[in-house]
């Protein structure tokens, strides 16, 4: 006999089994931080930015509720400010467990990564399931600046160092 399937989403358009597939994972090293507290990355909330000489890269991160993070990651170029890609960013607690969820134009649905491994400035999410990334880590350096590497399952990837912006008005 067939069991039956589970199809129902959370609120942010997430499948329940890529949710259920998280919380099932090991937690990785855990160095004195509370890692089921979003007030462990509340370093990560406001404006950063990443220039090169053709494109400006920004994430925007805004505490919403005690449960929940939300995030907008765009690509602009440089100088005429025309838009490359944006990504809706979310991190949620959920069940004891934090989550970034980032819903991005080239998969339809939303993907989640599970914390692994936090500390006073840094957070690692995983998703050994997803094709690419599988790795997303954020680290606040002792200068300021939020580095972002995003790996892949063979630790190929990329890293973005971003500086707190000036809010224009």
């Amino acid at each position: 006999m067939k069991s039956p399937t589970v199809s129902s989403a959370t609120p942010w358009g997430v499948p329940l089994r890529l949710l259920a597939a998280g919380l099932f994972m090991l937690p990785g090293l855990v160095r004195g931080a509370d890692c089921t507290s979003l007030d462990t990355l509340a370093w990560m909330t406001g404006q950063w930015e990443s220039r090169s000489a053709g494109s400006r890269i920004s994430e925007a991160w805004t505490r919403v509720s005690e449960l929940s993070f939300e995030g907008l990651g765009e690509v602009r170029t440089v100088p005429d400010n025309t838009l490359k890609s944006r990504e809706a960013l979310r991190l949620v607690s959920l069940s004891g467990r934090l989550f970034y969820i980032a819903k991005v134009a080239h998969n339809a649905l939303p993907m989640a990564f599970a914390l692994t491994e936090c500390g006073e400035h840094h957070g690692v999410f995983e998703n050994p399931e997803h094709d690419f990334p599988t790795r997303i880590a954020y680290q606040l350096t002792d200068t300021g600046q939020m580095v972002v590497d995003v790996q892949g399952p063979d630790g190929k990837g990329f890293s973005i160092r971003f500086d707190a912006a000036a809010i224009h008005e």
